[in-house]
């Protein structure tokens, strides 16, 4: 059933298992059924099964869905809720898309990569034209004017999706490799345009720190195994696989860089 227009809500019978699948904003077309895994895409006040999501892999992150928050954006306090999760990896390493709905049905994202944060908005750039990726427009390094703000190409990646969790504006095909760009300008803002829709997506955002967030209802974090754990590592961003749980420090085997694991 749907909510009254000002709350944005609505929930439907899953059409994989029937449990109830709830969409907190209106923004959201897809989601993750909770307890079947089903894809589902809503269509009207009907949801229609499109595929299953492998399950989310555990990465220790303390946040979760239902997590709820305040981040600051144009001078005001704006509360918001994460209501969906996306994993992605890439040959650099792994990463979390989380999905925050905004107290007006606006959609957001808290992008969690190796213990750090972006929170970003939508945005369409004034006077953009870019349709499909071209390797010789995006350059590392390379210098770009995008909106009238000058950016410089830090990140271009070949990324997929490797799983996801609860509600999603939109979902790139699982496994399916696209090209996801990043830039940055000198007063701290990142822009991500991703390629993985026929229109590319971009958004807008600023590097925060989870405390300036004053984060409700974040996970209880139990004690890790590292035995058979994985990570990048921090130097180089090459996979490291912890083979004994007693294992303190160790050293990367691409770069020889000696990491404490207890940090």
């Amino acid at each position: 059933m749907a909510s009254s227009p000002s709350q944005r809500s609505y929930r439907a019978p899953c059409p994989g298992c029937g449990a109830p699948v709830h969409f907190a904003s209106a923004q959201s077309s897809f989601a993750v059924c909770a307890f079947c895994r089903s894809t589902v895409v809503r269509q009207g006040d009907v949801l229609q099964r499109v595929g299953q999501m492998a399950e989310v892999f555990e990465d220790y992150s303390p946040l979760q869905v239902g997590a709820s928050g305040m981040v600051a954006r144009e001078g005001a306090l704006l509360p918001f809720t994460l209501v969906g999760r996306l994993q992605y990896k890439s040959d650099a390493g792994g990463w979390t898309e989380w999905v925050a709905a905004l107290s007006d049905g606006e959609l957001a994202w808290l992008s969690e990569d190796n213990g750090q944060f972006v929170f970003a908005f939508a945005w369409q750039p004034p006077g953009w034209q870019v349709t499909e990726f071209k390797a010789r427009d995006w350059q590392l390094g390379r210098a770009k004017q995008v909106g009238g703000e000058a950016f410089t190409v830090t990140s271009v990646q070949t990324a997929q999706l490797v799983a996801a969790q609860g509600e999603l504006p939109q979902i790139p095909a699982t496994g399916k490799p696209f090209r996801l760009v990043e830039l940055r300008e000198p007063q701290g803002k990142v822009l991500s345009v991703d390629f993985s829709s026929r229109a590319p997506q971009c958004s807008l955002g600023q590097p925060v720190v989870l405390e300036d967030l004053k984060l409700q209802g974040l996970r209880a974090m139990a004690p890790k195994k590292e035995a058979g754990r994985h990570f990048n590592c921090p130097q180089c961003g090459a996979a490291v696989t912890v083979q004994l749980e007693s294992t303190k420090a160790m050293s990367c085997p691409s770069c020889g860089s000696l990491v404490d694991l207890a940090r």
